[in-house]
């Protein structure tokens, strides 16, 4: 059987890395795409061995890219988080630190006109429809790679590439708090009940109070991903998060066969931060933290009465410090005089790994 060529830039955006391929390289949205993606990244199996995936959910991801039709944008992208040992592609929510690539992707393939030294490029996410101005530092007509600014988690610095999102409350369940209180209270089977803050903040995120389940705040990812018990426990917990916001979406119906929707995040006080947290993702805790996740917890920290607003130590000037496995990430918040959520933004690193050709068979 012969083998077909399909054009492919490979990224690296913040703590993520993924494969980013135009949209009209692909079939329709559907299973024909899905299949042809699995392939690409070589799911399911967890080694990846036949493909292009990294064996992990923060390097096993697509982006599929186009120029937008959208007068308030110049490009859209959908993200699929690709399953590693399933066949599965997530397509219900977005990545926050491969978003910090799309801007740089979108001026080196010639989709915006680059502009030195910094190129304002507006994106709309198709998976949550959250607008995002990405702010790239532009050299010689190409992206720039060449910065101080450092990442936890990433080794060396970089250029800084702020992305800011736009209007982020309530894109994907409806509004700012969901259920329209800072917290509920959830119970899995054969488990106590346990108060939860259900927030929609760039995506949406379902936070939890270490000290609540038990769960030591500084545990590691490694020691917690090799605990079967702790996974299926917070996977258990994290579908009745699940079936919560699906009772009170006012947005779009709820996948429940979505992983993403909501993400767990377990909340503790920090000792180096404003807060710490530990992220469930794919069925696993993160290596460090989702940026939507961070921007969701940083929001949320600012919220009188929500979980991550009584375990922090909020800042005044609307900058959030966040903890996690790999370091400390901050986020800046926007509220206006009304007390509106008008935007939330971070700076991260990019940069092109490789372009060319990937063969499917």
């Amino acid at each position: 059987m012969s083998q077909h060529g399909l054009p492919v830039v490979l990224m690296r955006g913040g703590t993520s890395k993924g494969v980013f391929v135009a949209e009209d390289a692909l079939p329709l949205p559907g299973p024909t795409r899905d299949a042809l993606l699995l392939a690409l990244m070589g799911s399911p199996d967890p080694m990846q061995i036949d493909g292009l995936g990294g064996t992990h959910s923060s390097t096993s991801k697509v982006m599929v890219v186009a120029a937008s039709d959208r007068p308030d944008s110049d490009i859209d992208y959908l993200f699929g988080q690709v399953a590693v040992d399933r066949p599965h592609i997530d397509w219900a929510a977005n990545c926050g630190n491969l978003t910090t690539a799309v801007g740089p992707y979108a001026i080196d393939e010639g989709l915006v006109p680059p502009t030195e030294p910094v190129t304002t490029v507006r994106l709309f996410n198709r998976n949550t429809k959250v607008r995002v101005l990405a702010h790239v530092p532009v050299r010689d007509g190409c992206a720039s790679t060449e910065g101080d600014c450092c990442v936890a988690g990433v080794p060396g610095t970089g250029a800084p590439i702020v992305t800011e999102y736009v209007e982020p409350a309530g894109k994907v369940l409806g509004a700012l708090l969901p259920t329209g209180r800072p917290i509920d209270v959830v119970t899995a089977m054969g488990a106590p009940p346990v108060r939860v803050s259900l927030v929609d903040v760039a995506g949406a995120v379902a936070f939890v109070r270490a000290e609540d389940l038990g769960v030591d705040p500084d545990l590691s990812p490694a020691a917690a991903n090799a605990d079967a018990a702790l996974l299926t426990r917070l996977e258990k917990l994290r579908g009745c998060c699940a079936e919560l916001a699906a009772a009170n979406c006012t947005v779009r119906p709820l996948a429940f066969s979505s992983p993403a929707v909501p993400r767990l995040a377990l909340v503790s006080p920090s000792r180096t931060a404003d807060l710490d947290v530990r992220v469930l993702s794919m069925g696993r805790v993160h290596h460090a933290c989702p940026m939507t996740v961070l921007l969701c917890t940083a929001a949320a920290a600012l919220l009188p009465g929500s979980l991550p607003n009584l375990v922090a130590c909020a800042p005044c000037d609307g900058t959030v410090r966040v903890g996690h496995p790999k370091g400390v990430s901050g986020a800046d918040v926007v509220f206006d005089e009304e007390g509106t959520l008008r935007s939330v933004r971070v700076t991260r690193t990019a940069r092109r790994l490789l372009s060319g050709q990937a063969y499917l068979r």
